[in-house]
């Protein structure tokens, strides 16, 4: 019933429309008369009364008033006329009206063309008289939004002529260097229109684009960007870059679209299972992931244990991942890192967009402060997700609580055309009690102020300074068990960078950075009624971590292209602080403690220091395939304790220092690119090694949470990941989306002496996160402007456990279990369908809020994945699934 429903609905509204369009455009005459009447308010006067609709961006006519008097006049005479003297021309199709900037006439555009034709005459740039001997020279600029000015990161610029290009930095800074003449030059970036133009280059010169968002309103013309090839031409190996509308086409776990969700459906990344927070790149660990947003560190990127991310998707600009240690001005982890930049806002007009779902609700603002100058973006998320655990019918869950908030601000201020100021902040907090028990709590503070500074067309700089702190807190408050336990992490740093162009085949980043860290393990206070528990707090520690590094991109010829670099990275661990010194011949414990060193406040303990060289090759096999290699070290200093397979809120991180030493990773791999059908279809295959000295794990039985002589409890051994990797991805038409699939194994090798240092009896096991098939399956048809269909299917392999192999009795002790050796067996694969439906509102020009509707079904069939088998005392398996049924729910989203 519902289906015939919704079809007589479609049939009525498709009729409808045929019904209403049925009167031609060449009839439509306009007898009207204006007084100083602006020429929008006069568009929407037209639709709302003759069947005819306006295409058009508002900066161009919003200065615009008509002050005439028009009878019997067409529609086309009356756009003629008014339209004259501002240099702006239209083209008709149907009953669309579309507005171009520009000398370009009607005449001019051949309707079966998927490119609109550029003005015949040249741009000129510089002057010839400042170049007199005719010597090379440098055009550059910046390539920004043209809806809201914002700079667009990777938009790409090439010369049809020479056949050379650039791509946008982080400022969407661009120069390309030429002999003078006359060229043609295109600016395109995804999810935007091309532009190209006819130049006459004489001398150094700038040369500014502004690029509008895609249109694909009209049936007789789709306006498109050109078709990205990065992956081809980009120099960088196991770089991976999501754009926000892919994020956003995916389905969500009860509505809420999530940044991290969506690149664990990228090859090489993976998650030990739902409820989980955070990520596993090419087999390495939670911990060794370097997740940025505006330049400042987030330490626990989840929200409700991993349901949700700490990234608010409608704030989002630009999601880049590198599956290694990426380019040498990062540093610090030797997995990946995860760079997340927000969007600057809206320079020139007002705008809001948001969402309202069954368990959160979000709302982003934005706007000038003062026009064309500084600009402010905002945003806010929250959940209600408790009315959800009250009704259902378990005693336990009906007495707990979830809930989450967190909100970011950013101001962006144009000092002048040279230099720029941007502020960002952000501030999350989650609250987690289950049952009756303990509370759970987690909150982040960020700030970040970065200066940019353009010096020359060949030197651009950064600034950025920034403070971050993660803390977490357990705590019951009530009973005469009340207690608080507390831990965090904060740090101070700064950066600067700087972007020199010397040559057009050579890009040359170099820069400084230092960071300050301050880690507080634990603390443990009693509550006002607790008599029997003492307060416990572990020593603080101090640490300062620097780098330098330099990167040089050089395009040696037009086939091979290198992207070489070095970072040098110091690490210090200072007082004030006890280092216990323990018997060399024996195994580390308390029992084993022969003296303690007392270091004062800033004098040195323990520091670390070491070369991260990095180097990747591009080699071009055509214009649609090509070969990259790679090989990147990385040093880290800190480090995530847990001895949970997951992130838990009562995790914490902890210093390289006189026992613990920094991870160094040594990551190799090797890959093949390939593209079809003018780059609608991409292919890859990438292969990897990655060996990683001083990895941590636990002794049997181990005690993580305040334990002051933690070094006793830890054990340091290596790791290696090898694998491979295939990406199907298509990018074009109805039909969106990706394979892939991963074949990979992650172990470690724990090897002593002594035995009770010894893991497996020395020899590698599988990590805990070690799933070696891993598919995933994106899918997502547009059927229309206003209704498109999502699937995303995953399956991966069952992650390891320990199990019991056998069990005996002792003395009265009825059952003693006996366990088999570290991770020699796996729970059960796991695999999971999502679906969701997006239906949009109408796009009428004068509509005030633009929605969409989104339904989504999470885990379709209903499967109840395992995440984990545990054994009671008689050995006993049970099977632990977080969400073992189907999950409807229904997202409002709008814009206005």
């Amino acid at each position: 019933m519902l289906i015939k429903r919704i079809s007589l609905c479609i049939f009525l509204t498709v009729g409808s429309i045929v019904c209403i369009y049925a009167q031609s455009i060449e009839e439509i005459i306009i007898s009207d008369s204006y007084q100083n009447q602006e020429l929008i308010e006069i568009f929407n006067q037209i639709e709302a009364s003759r069947p005819v609709e306006f295409f058009y961006k508002k900066n161009w006519i919003s200065n615009i008033k008509i002050s005439q008097k028009f009878e019997n006049k067409k529609l086309t005479e009356f756009l003629d006329e008014i339209l004259k003297d501002q240099k702006i021309s239209y083209i008709i199709y149907n009953n669309n009206v579309v507005l171009l900037k520009g000398d370009i006439s009607p005449e001019m555009v051949v309707s079966s063309s998927n490119n609109l034709p550029e003005a015949a005459n040249y741009q000129v740039i510089g002057n010839a008289l400042e170049n007199p001997n005719n010597n090379e020279v440098i055009v550059s600029g910046f390539i920004k939004d043209a809806g809201n000015d914002d700079e667009l990161i990777g938009a790409r610029v090439f010369v049809e002529e020479t056949e050379n290009g650039s791509v946008t930095n982080v400022r969407g800074f661009y120069s390309v260097k030429l002999p003078p003449g006359k060229y043609t030059i295109r600016a395109g970036f995804t999810g935007y229109e091309e532009k190209k133009l006819s130049i006459d280059v004489r001398s150094n010169g700038t040369l500014n684009f502004d690029l509008f968002e895609e249109t694909v309103e009209l049936e007789e013309i789709t306006i498109t960007a050109e078709a990205q090839d990065e992956n081809i031409k980009g120099v960088m190996a196991g770089k991976e870059k999501l754009s926000i509308e892919a994020i956003k086409g995916m389905p969500a776990f009860l509505g809420e679209i999530d940044v991290i969700k969506s690149i664990i459906t990228l090859p090489g990344v993976s998650t030990v299972g739902e409820g989980a927070s955070g990520f596993n790149v090419r087999g390495g660990g939670v911990g060794q992931n370097l997740l940025l947003q505006d330049d400042a560190v987030i330490y626990n990127a989840s929200h409700l244990f991993g349901f949700f991310s700490s990234f608010n998707a409608d704030l989002v600009r630009d999601v880049t991942l590198y599956k290694g240690g990426g380019p040498p001005n990062f540093g610090g982890r030797v997995s990946s890192i995860l760079n997340v930049s927000t969007r600057n806002g809206n320079q020139k007009e007002f705008h809001g967009q948001g969402g309202i779902g069954l368990v959160s609700s979000r709302l982003v603002l934005e706007g000038p402060i003062a026009k064309n100058k500084t600009s402010f973006i905002i945003g806010g998320r929250s959940s209600y997700s408790d009315w959800i655990l009250k009704r259902i019918k378990n005693a336990d869950l009906q007495q707990s609580s979830a809930q989450f908030y967190d909100a970011n601000l950013k101001i962006s201020h144009n000092v002048n055309d040279k230099n720029k100021l941007i502020f960002s902040s952000y501030i999350s907090n989650d609250r987690f009690k289950f049952s009756a028990d303990t509370t759970y709590g987690w909150r982040t503070i960020n700030n970040s102020l970065k200066w940019s500074h353009i010096f020359n067309e060949k030197l651009l700089s950064s600034i950025s300074l920034s403070h971050g702190s993660y803390k977490n807190k357990t705590f019951d408050d009530q009973g005469f068990d009340s207690f608080t336990l507390r831990s965090s992490i904060e740090n101070t740093g700064v950066k600067v960078d700087f972007n020199y162009v010397p040559l057009n085949k050579h890009k040359v980043d170099f820069g400084i950075s230092a960071t300050k860290y301050s880690f507080e393990p634990g603390d443990l206070v009693a509550g006002e009624l607790n008599t029997n528990t003492d307060p416990v707090k572990v020593r603080k520690e101090q640490s300062i971590e620097s780098g330098i590094y330099i990167k040089d991109e050089f395009q040696v010829n037009h086939k091979l292209s290198i992207m070489y670099g070095l970072r040098y990275s110091l690490f210090q661990n200072v007082g004030e602080g006890d280092v216990y010194l323990y018997d060399p011949n024996r195994p580390k414990e308390p029992t084993t403690i022969l003296d303690t060193t007392h270091y004062s406040k800033g004098q040195l303990i323990k520091s670390y220091s070491g070369f991260e060289p990095r180097v990747s090759l591009r080699y071009a096999m055509g214009i649609q395939s090509s070969l990259k290699f790679s090989y990147y070290r990385t040093r880290q200093y800190v480090h995530l304790i847990s001895n949970t397979t997951a992130v838990a809120p009562v995790d914490f991180w902890q210093s390289s220092n006189f026992y613990l030493e920094p991870q160094i990773g040594d990551q190799v791999s090797i890959g093949l690119f390939r593209n079809f059908k003018d780059n609608a279809i991409e292919t890859s295959v990438e292969f990897y090694y990655k060996k990683i000295k001083n990895v941590i794990d636990y002794k049997d039985g181990a005690s993580i949470i305040l334990n002051e002589t933690l070094e006793a409890d830890l054990l340091k051994g290596s790791g290696r990941a090898y694998g491979v990797e295939v990406l199907l991805q298509k990018n074009k038409g109805k039909i969106t989306g990706w394979l892939g699939y991963t074949y990979s194994k992650s172990e470690r090798l724990f090897q002593s002496e002594n035995e009770e240092e010894q893991i497996n009896l020395g020899k590698y096991y599988p990590a805990n996160y070690d799933k070696p098939h891993d598919l995933t399956l994106v899918f997502n048809y547009k059927a229309s402007r206003r209704f498109k269909i999502s699937a995303n299917f995953t399956y991966s392999t069952g992650r390891p456990i320990t199990v019991p192999v056998s069990k005996y009795s002792y003395d009265r002790i009825l059952s003693v279990l006996n366990y088999s050796e570290r991770n020699q067996f796996r729970i059960p694969d796991y695999h999971r369908l999502d679906l969701s439906v997006t239906l949009s509102e109408g796009h009428k020009k004068n509509k005030l809020i633009k929605g969409e509707w989104v339904f989504s079904v999470y885990n379709v069939y209903g499967r109840k994945n395992p995440y984990s088998v545990f054994f009671n005392q008689n050995g006993q398996a049970f099977r632990l699934a977080v969400l073992g049924s189907i999950f409807p729910s229904i997202t409002y989203n709008f814009k206005f």
